[in-house]
């Protein structure tokens, strides 16, 4: 699929049809310091915490906490500094513990359970494909990224090179990044963002297909990167381009693709029926509480996190229409709360 960005229409209609709030209970175990990563999986959200936790916190649909995987250490089933996390169709928990080179895999039903593959590079990010696959993306070479994505084989413990970096003359990591991750979950499918291009991949297996091009005259060029190397200021102040395409999930209905430019993101809808793409506009929808960062999907609905603070509570007691029930749950968030999941679909 090829779509011209650069003449996307706006589309008229309020882009969110519904959406949910999700409060996560709190106890003296489910404290939440950041959510760095969060997956939707089995009926259950599974949140990477790196700052208060340094591990994964499992919550069930209605935000109920189930339990914590916390490993912290230096053990042969602990992780020293977890970069990334996944979970597999039966809900075990992947781990990428960068400083030791290797991933961990915890049994879903009991966490002393486990068995670790030792991959001997360093990478950003990982998706589990199946029971023998594993794509890596990022992968480190003295200091300089060697590969885009990899895939990795439980079978022989070899990987194998799936993507080149299109970028011959830039050290990407001198450019910021404009996203915290390229891999995007959408249950059991996973896609993948090439920066600095139009490129998005759909991981199938051990293979890689390109499943759209999202094509505009905005994207920067090499020489126009080599002048922004180390000069994060300029790169980020940037009015004229697109820096990352910092989202890309699927629903039922379609596709929402976020890009980072500046001041304000960008919002894309695609439709599977005719494959149209039309500009959201996100940014006028008030109960999505300010919040402009999608951070994953669970089923048919994005998901987006709000932390607590005393003029989101007020805002969102304003939002019309608010049930009872809702503004209640409003009124009794405070600092002690976890951050609250907004769950929204959109129109397409």
């Amino acid at each position: 699929m090829n779509f011209l960005l650069d003449t996307v229409q706006t589309s008229n209609m309020n882009p969110v049809c519904k959406v949910k709030y999700l409060p996560l209970e709190v106890t003296d175990n489910s404290l939440i310091g950041s959510i760095d990563k969060i997956l939707y999986q089995n009926k259950h959200f599974y949140i990477l915490d790196k700052s208060a936790n340094m591990g994964v916190l499992i919550f069930n649909e209605n935000g109920k906490f189930i339990k914590s995987l916390y490993k912290l250490g230096e053990g042969p089933e602990e992780y020293i500094a977890p970069i990334d996390f996944d979970v597999d169709a039966t809900g075990n928990i992947y781990i990428a513990d960068n400083a030791r080179q290797k991933i961990i895999r915890y049994n879903a039903n009991d966490f002393e359970k486990y068995d670790e593959m030792e991959l001997g590079c360093y990478f950003m990010e990982f998706a589990v494909i199946d029971e023998e696959h594993i794509i890596i993306s990022e992968i480190y070479d003295q200091g300089r990224i060697k590969d885009k994505l990899a895939v990795y084989s439980r079978k022989d413990g070899k990987i194998q090179s799936l993507l080149k970096s299109t970028l011959k003359e830039i050290d990407e990591q001198k450019v910021p990044r404009g996203s915290s991750h390229y891999l995007y979950r959408s249950g059991d499918k996973v896609y993948f963002y090439q920066r600095f291009t139009p490129e998005i991949y759909i991981l199938n297996g051990k293979t890689i297909s390109l499943m759209a091009n999202i094509l505009s005259d905005k994207y920067f060029k090499e020489v126009e990167l080599k002048t922004l190397e180390g000069n994060p200021q300029s790169f980020m102040t940037d009015m004229k381009h697109i820096k990352d395409i910092n989202a890309f999930y699927e629903t039922a209905d379609g596709y929402f693709c976020s890009l980072s430019t500046f001041p304000l993101p960008q919002f894309l809808g695609i439709s599977k029926t005719g494959n149209n793409i039309y500009n959201l506009n996100l940014i006028k929808e008030d109960r999505l509480l300010g919040n402009l960062i999608i951070n994953g999907v669970a089923g048919n609905y994005l998901i987006c996190t709000s932390d607590y603070n005393e003029e989101t509570v007020n805002a969102a007691l304003k939002i019309n229409g608010l049930d009872e029930n809702t503004a209640q749950m409003f009124a009794n968030w405070n600092e002690d709360s976890n951050p609250l999941l907004i769950l929204f679909q959109l129109q397409h």
